[in-house]
Order: C-alpha cells, then sequence, then structure tokens
C-alpha cells in the first residue's frame, strides 16, 4: 500500500503555527535587549528597591558591558539624543561629566573659611535640604522628626540616581535647580548605593568600577556637586557617608566611594563629611540588627542589605544633628 505524501502547501496547524510565532517574539524582545540595554539600565535604575528592580537591573548591566564595546548601543543613543533625557544639561547649565573633566585639582585645606551656622528657633526655623537617592527616604524623615520645631527641612529622594550615571540622571543641573529656587542654609546629601558600575567619561573611555581612574574621577564629580550647593562657600553642606553593605563586593565599593567624596569635601569651603559607619556597624562590619541609645536592639536594615529601616535612620539622626549642631559653633 503507498503511503499519503504529505502536502507541504497545506497550511501549518495550530500547534506549529503558535510555536513559530512564539519564537518570533522571543527573537525580537531578544533583538531589542542587545539594542537597548541602556534603555533597560535607565528603567531600572528609576524603580523603586525591589525584586524587579534588581531582576531588571541584574540582566540589563552584564548586557550594556558586552553591548557598549561594540557600539551596539548606537540606536539607543540616537534615540536618547532625539528625545532627551530629564533632568538635561546645556551650555548654560553645563553637566557633571564635562565639568568634572575641565576641574583643576584643589588644594586639601582650603583658605577660604565659612561663617558658623546661625542659632536657629521656633520663629525663625533652619532652612534646610535633604537630598540624594534612595537612602534619604527613611533618613530625611528621621532626621526632620529628630531635630523638632526649629528646623524646617525638605526631602527630596531621586531613585536609583547617583554620579556615576549623569546620562541617566545629572546631579550638577539638580543641584543648581535645588540651590536656585530655595533660600537654604543647609543640605545634607547621601548617595552612592547605585554607583558601584563602570564610568564613562564624555570622550568615550570606560573607567571599570573599583580602578583607581574610576575613584579619582568619582573625586571630582563629588567635589563639582558640592561647590554647587555650598554656593562656593556662601551655604553649608553635611556630605554623610554610606553604611556598611551585607554584599563584600558592595561594601568594597562603599569603602571607596566614602574615600572619594571625604576627599572631596575636604577641598570645598563650607562642606563637611560625616562617616557613620560608627553607628551602623558591628564592630566596623555589617549587622541587620543594631543597638539605639538607649540599649535596644533594632532591626537597622532593609532586606537588601544596603538601605536603613526607619529605626536605622533614627539611629543615624543623631550623629547628623550633633554634626549640625557643631557647625552652628565659631571656629
Amino acid at each position: 500500500m503507498t503511503e499519503p505524501q504529505r502536502d507541504d502547501s497545506q497550511p501549518d496547524g495550530p500547534t506549529e503555527s503558535a510555536g513559530r510565532a512564539m519564537l518570533v517574539v522571543l527573537g525580537v524582545l531578544g533583538l531589542l535587549a542587545v539594542l537597548r540595554a541602556p534603555a533597560m539600565v535607565h528603567t531600572g535604575e528609576g524603580m523603586r528597591p525591589g525584586l524587579t528592580r534588581t531582576l531588571v537591573l541584574g540582566g540589563a548591566r552584564p548586557l550594556v558591558e558586552v553591548t557598549h564595546p561594540l557600539r551596539l548601543d548606537l540606536p539607543d543613543r540616537w534615540l536618547a539624543d532625539i528625545f532627551g533625557r530629564a533632568p538635561a544639561s546645556s551650555p548654560s547649565n553645563p553637566g557633571l561629566a564635562s565639568t568634572a573633566r575641565r576641574m583643576t585639582p584643589q588644594p586639601a585645606h582650603p583658605a577660604r573659611t565659612v561663617p558658623a551656622l546661625r542659632v536657629p528657633s521656633v520663629a525663625d526655623p533652619q532652612r534646610v535640604l535633604i537630598t540624594g537617592d534612595s537612602l534619604t527616604e527613611t533618613l530625611g524623615p528621621a532626621i526632620a522628626t529628630a531635630a523638632g520645631t526649629t528646623v524646617r527641612s525638605r526631602t527630596e529622594t531621586r531613585y536609583g540616581t547617583g554620579l556615576v550615571r549623569p546620562d541617566f540622571f545629572d546631579w550638577a543641573v539638580q543641584a543648581r535647580a535645588q540651590a536656585a529656587r530655595r533660600d537654604l542654609e543647609l543640605v545634607i546629601v547621601t548617595m552612592g548605593g547605585n554607583d558601584g558600575q563602570t564610568i564613562t567619561l564624555p570622550d568615550g573611555t570606560l573607567l571599570p568600577a573599583g580602578t583607581p581612574r574610576w575613584a579619582a574621577e568619582y573625586t571630582r564629580r563629588a567635589e563639582v556637586v558640592m561647590r554647587i550647593w555650598t554656593g562656593d562657600g556662601t551655604r553649608h553642606l553635611l556630605w554623610l557617608g554610606l553604611p556598611p553593605a551585607r554584599s563584600k563586593r558592595l561594601a568594597g565599593y562603599f569603602d571607596q566611594l566614602d574615600t572619594a567624596t571625604a576627599a572631596a569635601a575636604r577641598t570645598v569651603p563650607g562642606a563637611t563629611y560625616l562617616d557613620l559607619r560608627r553607628w551602623l556597624s558591628r564592630d566596623g562590619g555589617y549587622s541587620d540588627y543594631l543597638t539605639t541609645a538607649d540599649g535596644r536592639a533594632v532591626l537597622a536594615r532593609s532586606r537588601d542589605g544596603v538601605h536603613l529601616t526607619l529605626d536605622g535612620a533614627r539611629i543615624a539622626a543623631g550623629p547628623v544633628l550633633e554634626a549640625v549642631a557643631a557647625m552652628r559653633q565659631p571656629g
């Protein structure tokens, strides 16, 4: 008996068609992931801390490390140039990366001194801005509560930002806007939790995270924003160091970032660096639980091993306000 021959002209069955359609969809998604990896990182860095942000960045950042040297991200860069990303720099409001490259080394001990902060009152409270990355989400309210009615503070949190990726969010542009629209006496800043990644210079040079050139560039960028916030010595700035991280890799980056920002603060009149590790660590290392001033053990760190819980932020608020009080003393 002769077997019936298959008629290839007949359309595929539903199962085969669905399978091919799925392959096409996966192929398109894979191509978009390769060509638009920077956009994926951009989106992920703007998300609130959580599992979704971790998954997006965990997949997108390795892609960027591969696609950028091969120039496969050119379509994304063209789209970024066409549509723009806020906040944007301009000739009259230069961005962080370009300003940092034009900087010349400054002396470690600036000759110019800044007058002490005035002593506030309930009738005339101190005008304070607390700003930075997601670390300020709990720190800002904790500091405001502990300060009481003699301080009028505002917290501006910019999730997923830092000094490494001004193409995503330019803190030099943001700092100028903050300083211009508010009669500030003191700015309290903390950031860096997102900065353990490669720096791209304006000429395309890549500075891998953790290298000496990466740390030196971070110092320059920190000095740029510090000078903007202090108004070149017309107001005070308190830069808070990063708490120890659970991850040893992140902890290593954080140590370098703390060293860089401390060095920058020494060159900027009006800037003060506060190392919080004494209060936010146990024997110098990471600990989920810390002891309050009255001897209670509290959960001080969030599940990601980076951020502070509200109890952890309350612990940090004490030394922060002590540092502010010291700024009110002449000399």
